[in-house]
């Protein structure tokens, strides 16, 4: 009897160690899969923020080139105002006219 129960409390501690060593082996594995994970979530973390600086870098840019060409637009109507002055006597009368009638 008392063989047998020797041999019982053996194998009981043979299946902990084991199960023991599995449940080693399975965290050791799974903080290596968290690590591997951490590290892809960075790196797509840093990609997405470089595609957005760049397409917003990029919007920058078309804004900018949409604004220089409006205001060459506009800049040579100024210019043209200047180079007449009879129109600019014009604006000048309308301008009493209009601060008069107030």
């Amino acid at each position: 009897m008392d063989d047998m129960i020797t041999r019982i409390v053996e194998i009981e501690k043979q299946c902990a160690d084991e199960v023991e060593r599995a449940e080693k082996t399975y965290r050791e594995k799974i903080e290596t899969h968290k690590r591997a994970l951490g590290e892809r979530k960075t790196g797509e973390c840093a990609r997405i923020i470089n595609e957005g600086e760049a397409h917003l870098a990029q919007a920058i840019e078309e804004a900018k080139k949409k604004t220089e060409a409006e205001f060459r637009v506009t800049g040579g109507d100024i210019e043209k105002l200047y180079q007449n002055p009879s129109l600019d006597r014009e604006i000048q009368e309308k301008i009493v006219s209009i601060l008069l009638t107030i």
